[in-house]
């Protein structure tokens, strides 16, 4: 029995340019009296370039055939350093061919004629109409990736199952973590479906990408299967385009960060952003305050255009009036998902002026940066040297866990400038110290930074040391940001059979002592439920509630009673 098939499309994409983060560089394109208004400035040490009220020329360049196929191309993702761009092709015969069904691969189990009735009969459900030819059906979309060496994009890499299957395959935007993306629909092992969006990751030091991972978006529905969505710079909000009861065509949507993975109900962004027409492929600038957006609305140069609008106050449904941006970057033709990349100063984008969809770009300002380079060492504390084949674990601010092997004791890592990332080194009979590493977006820097990763022996009566864990305000709940590091605990356990902790929770003076040392008990209690549920044996953890009997200050102020307020985890028997 053929299951039914909900799923979102991604027919424009998404993305626009312009206002960098921290307001050292603008670009904003207006149209005005059927001129180009550039306002630019860029402030990079001592180089200023000004430019305002005259006409400028930019040239329009479309990317090389390896990209621009015969076949219909969108959604360009760059990544942050320029060198590698993520696009959808449309309708391509050489797409991955993976259609499971019941856990079994129908391409593996049917003959081709049979396999290709199958999948339009697949296309039909996702369409509501019939697809009678399914391998040049829009939604044959599949994710192709192009790399560049220093001057241009040079190949092209086509990859397969599971970034790829035989249904819509689309990557949306880019996270915070440059290994993590977001991509349209969510997919389980067995081969069913559904509408919404997944995170894939790269995995590290290998060319393998993860199973994509479902994203929750509370009251999440769309009507119609067109879809299109993008991430903030921080990974705290998400702007989507969406068809629902409260919309008038495709209007955009709100989403804010309830955890990890996790998503707040879309709220509608007001009738001064959305139209009575559509409005699709928003993409926020780096300081959240300018969207960028592709519409039909009236005034457009000719089928969907790209417009821009200011937020106006720390609400999301105040907007500016949208302005439509002028050529090149728009024409009479449909031009619609921007993406502005500051390491290169290209804004990419999709046009049918030739008459398909193609990807171009414009040099709008010069190169900038948003990674830097860390080079790093892993240092034993103790006697200062290197530890050799140590396990470096980093983690981008609400991103996942990466892995990466310091084999001669060293290593080389790319993370994004304004994104907190924690580093900490692994390795058997050590315990690692966590580096907290945040480079300022506002800042330009000329060379690589280092880091040094410690390493402690194991010790009995030594602590483990962790990030905070966050509990519920007055109670033992603990909160899923503080997931990532029991998991961290869990790890350290795991890898050290022999080795027994005990779990102290701490207060603060406020409040009465009998509550405060049961509270404080409940919560080391708690953290060790959290352990054995993922295996580890119970008798290895001991649990103690110290109250306000051990503080680190004085509590004398706010601040100095948080620091009270922990948990710590000592090493009882190795």
């Amino acid at each position: 029995m053929l299951r039914r098939y909900g799923t979102g499309i991604n027919f424009e994409g998404r993305y626009e340019l312009k206002r960098c983060s921290f307001g050292q560089y603008v670009v904003n394109f207006a149209h005005m009296n059927s001129k180009l208004i550039v306002c630019c400035f860029i402030c990079l040490g001592c180089f200023q370039l000004e430019v305002t009220g005259q006409y400028t020329y930019f040239q329009l360049e479309k990317l090389p055939a390896l990209i621009n196929s015969p076949y219909a191309e969108i959604t360009p993702v760059p990544s942050r350093d320029g060198r590698t761009l993520y696009f959808t092709r449309i309708g391509h015969p050489d797409y991955n061919q993976t259609l499971l069904i019941d856990s079994v691969d129908m391409a593996l189990k049917l003959k081709p004629d049979q396999y290709v009735a199958l999948l339009g009969e697949v296309y039909s459900q996702i369409a509501g109409s019939k697809v009678s030819n399914p391998v040049s059906a829009a939604f044959n979309q599949e994710v192709w990736i192009a790399h560049a060496d220093s001057f241009d994009f040079v190949e092209v890499e086509h990859p397969g199952y599971p970034l790829n299957n035989a249904l819509p395959n689309s990557m949306v935007t880019l996270t915070p973590d440059p290994n993590s993306f977001y991509v349209i629909n969510q997919f389980l092992p067995n081969g069913n479906m559904e509408r919404g969006f997944s995170k894939v990751s790269r995995v590290p030091d290998s060319i393998g990408w993860s199973f994509p991972e479902p994203i929750e978006i509370r009251d999440y529905y769309t009507i119609t299967s067109d879809v299109s969505l993008t991430m903030s710079f921080d990974g705290e909000i998400l702007i989507l385009s969406a068809a629902r009861f409260d919309s008038k065509d495709m209007d955009l949507y709100v989403c804010f960060r309830e955890g990890p993975n996790k998503w707040s109900a879309p709220n509608h962004m007001g009738s001064v952003i959305n139209s009575a027409r559509r409005e699709t492929t928003p993409y926020l600038s780096e300081d959240n305050t300018t969207l960028y957006f592709s519409s039909n609305r009236p005034g457009s140069l000719g089928g969907n255009d790209i417009y821009m609008a200011q937020r106006l106050d720390s609400s999301w449904t105040r907007w500016s009036a949208p302005v439509r941006l002028d050529e090149p970057i728009n024409s009479k033709f449909d031009d619609s998902q921007p993406y502005f990349n500051m390491t290169s100063g290209y804004i990419y984008f999709c046009s049918k002026r030739d008459g398909n969809s193609d990807v171009f770009r414009v040099r709008i300002a010069p190169p900038q940066a948003t990674e830097l380079e860390v080079i790093g060492r892993v240092i034993n504390r103790a006697t200062k040297e290197l530890i050799t084949n140590a396990t470096v674990t980093y983690t981008m601010e609400r991103g996942v866990k990466n892995q990466i092997l310091a084999s001669d004791g060293t290593f080389r890592l790319k993370i994004p400038k304004g994104v907190k990332t924690d580093f900490v080194a692994e390795y058997p009979g050590y315990a690692g110290e966590v580096e907290h590493v945040l480079f300022r977006r506002d800042y330009y820097y000329f060379r690589e930074q280092y880091i040094d990763l410690y390493v402690d022996l194991l010790r009995i009566n030594s602590k483990i040391e962790l990030n905070p864990i966050y509990f519920k305000q007055s109670t033992a709940v603990i909160l899923d940001e503080s997931y990532a590091e029991l998991d961290r605990l869990f790890l350290t356990l795991a890898k050290n059979p022999g080795m027994h902790i005990r779990i102290e929770g701490h207060t603060d003076n406020v409040g009465k002592i009998d509550k405060l040392m049961q509270l404080s008990e409940q919560r080391a209690d708690a953290i060790k439920q959290f352990l054995v549920k993922k295996g580890i044996a119970s008798e290895r953890i001991g649990i103690e509630g110290v109250g306000p009997k051990a503080p680190l200050t004085d509590n004398s102020s706010e601040q100095l009673r948080a620091k009270n307020r922990r948990v710590e985890f000592i090493i009882t028997r190795l």
